[in-house]
């Protein structure tokens, strides 16, 4: 995630009905200490972490963290409370055992001020810290909980297969959060390391990984199993497809297979350069034999989604689970990687201060997945208005007095309206291209903004939250300042059915079905030729 560290919750899927995750989140105490406050000059500069996945004992995990340079009398060493993309705090260290700091062979005096967070006394003596980690879960689906995002945390299978989220295997210091990070593994033979994370070089039977900050490595996951992995050249990108089935069926090279067509329109749609080297979907499947029913749990992030899968082994369903996750997450290589706010790029693992813009980062991409398919000629356009109404229809259940921005910043708070993001979110998307494309007659859209947006910021400039909307209309037109007050800074009725009418599309707000008028004006087709390139 280079200096960017957001990524956004999938939805749970049980059964044959999409629930919000969002929905089962537990809100815990917080128990974090006070941070202590250091110069970073007192502080060291580098994180040396290793870890062996060959001594696993009790589903635990022994880490070494090697210190270098700690002038400070006292230190905190936390764990994230919270991670971004989740709304219920987890409390990562909770599963944190037999913490020590060593100064040689001395030990040197810690105490637990939180359930996340040690300080550490005559740090300056200080050379390294170990300790055990349990893992969060052991088969997917087997007794799953609610309230505990499974993909957030790990999982740690002896000869089998290790689901890796960095941040429950590591912590960083207050203050250093910034710090370079170089994660050493030791694998088991026959052992394969899928991830976005950059590798260094190592010795034979280790891999070696390096992060610019701590925030960079929490945004990448890792799947250890033997390979069942696809490597697919999209343009300028590799997106590597890598699996783990219990059941020792290689899933890859069809997953591969069904989703490669996908990416290359949306490299297309993109304008056929993507803004990433490497991208990598992680799937991890436990088999059962309940007919027709499923369970599945995702965390996306900025150049990787991990994907957690329990069901039949039914190669169909799987790679149009995959299919769908994979139409919404590629698009996250544009915001948050490229375009995102302050809150993202300084997020705080105990306290996170929440952006107002969660309508940017998942309603945008949630309308670029509507968009792109049949702006690509990939779906008709009876398709796209059946998602439109079911979308519609979806949004009833939620509050939609409260603005998007107020919901956005209250993310935690009000975990059961979250998924509105993905509805009247990408309602509220696709009213603003209609206007774009409105006044600037077919010549500029959302898909146009969203590139400007990118090359005007980039992954390591972020945007100040509160001039967002005043950037926006700054870089095109005076109309659309009043179209943020209205539908997104107020929670004004959505003028979906007189937008759609420019378009020469009758909407029935009773029945909420969409039609083609069959009398509409040329003016009106010439618009939604600008809006959907037919």
């Amino acid at each position: 995630m280079t200096n960017t560290s957001l990524f956004f919750r999938l939805p749970i899927l049980y059964g044959k009905n999409i629930i919000p995750a969002i929905c089962f989140a537990l809100l815990f105490p917080a128990c974090a200490s006070k941070a202590l406050l250091l110069d970073p000059a007192d502080l060291g500069s580098n994180y040396f972490y290793e870890v062996s996945l060959n001594d696993v004992e009790n589903d635990r995990l022994a880490v070494k963290l090697s210190v270098y340079g700690i002038k400070a009398d006292t230190v905190a060493f936390n764990f994230p409370r919270i991670v971004p993309g989740i709304y219920g705090a987890m409390d990562f260290g909770r599963n944190i055992v037999h913490f020590r700091a060593l100064a040689g062979a001395d030990t040197l005096p810690v105490e637990r001020t939180g359930i996340n967070t040690w300080k550490i006394s005559r740090a300056y003596k200080l050379e390294e810290i170990r300790y055990e980690v349990n893992d969060g879960w052991e088969v997917f689906g087997s007794g799953t909980t609610e309230g505990f995002y499974k993909s957030a945390e790990s999982s740690f299978t002896k000869d089998k297969v290790f689901v890796i989220n960095n941040n429950c295997l590591f912590g960083y210091f207050t203050g250093g959060e910034n710090w370079p990070v170089f994660v050493s593994f030791e694998r088991p033979d026959g052992f394969y390391a899928a991830t976005s994370l950059k590798s260094a070089p190592t010795q034979s039977g280790k891999d070696a990984f390096q992060a610019s900050n701590y925030r960079e490595l929490v945004d990448n996951p890792i799947l250890y199993a033997r390979p069942d992995t696809v490597n697919l050249n999209i343009g300028n990108t590799v997106v590597t497809v890598a699996c783990y089935a219990d059941s020792g069926v290689k899933l890859a090279p069809d997953i591969a297979a069904k989703i490669r067509p996908l990416l290359e329109r949306q490299r297309e749609y993109l304008g056929g350069a993507l803004p990433v080297e490497h991208y990598t979907f992680l799937i991890y499947h436990a088999l059962h034999d309940r007919p027709d029913e499923y369970t599945a749990d995702g965390l996306e992030h900025n150049t990787s989604t991990l994907c957690l899968y329990n069901s039949q082994m039914a190669p169909a369903l799987l790679n149009s689970f995959v299919y769908g996750v994979a139409s919404h997450e590629f698009f996250h290589i544009i915001t948050p990687l490229n375009v995102h706010s302050e809150e993202i790029e300084q997020y705080d693992f105990l306290a996170p201060k929440m952006s107002q813009h969660l309508w940017l980062y998942e309603g945008m991409t949630e309308y670029t997945t509507m968009h792109m398919p049949i702006r690509q000629g990939l779906e008709s356009l009876d398709d796209f208005l059946s998602e439109i109404r079911s979308k519609v229809q979806q949004m009833q259940r939620f509050d939609n007095t409260i603005p998007l921005t107020e919901l956005s910043r209250a993310a935690m708070e009000r975990q059961d309206q979250y998924y509105n993001f993905y509805l009247r979110g990408a309602l509220v998307c696709l009213c603003l291209d209609l206007r774009l494309r409105e006044l600037s007659e077919g010549k500029y859209g959302t898909q146009e903004l969203m590139r400007d947006l990118a090359t005007r910021y980039g992954r390591n400039k972020p945007f100040r939250d509160n001039e967002l909307f005043d950037v926006i209309t700054s870089m095109t037109f005076p109309e659309i300042r009043g179209f943020f007050s209205d539908y997104l800074e107020k929670a004004g009725p959505l003028p979906l059915k007189s937008y759609l009418e420019k378009a020469g599309l009758k909407f029935n707000e009773k029945s909420l079905k969409i039609l083609a008028s069959s009398d509409a004006t040329a003016e009106q087709l010439q618009l939604r030729k600008w809006w959907l390139g037919r």
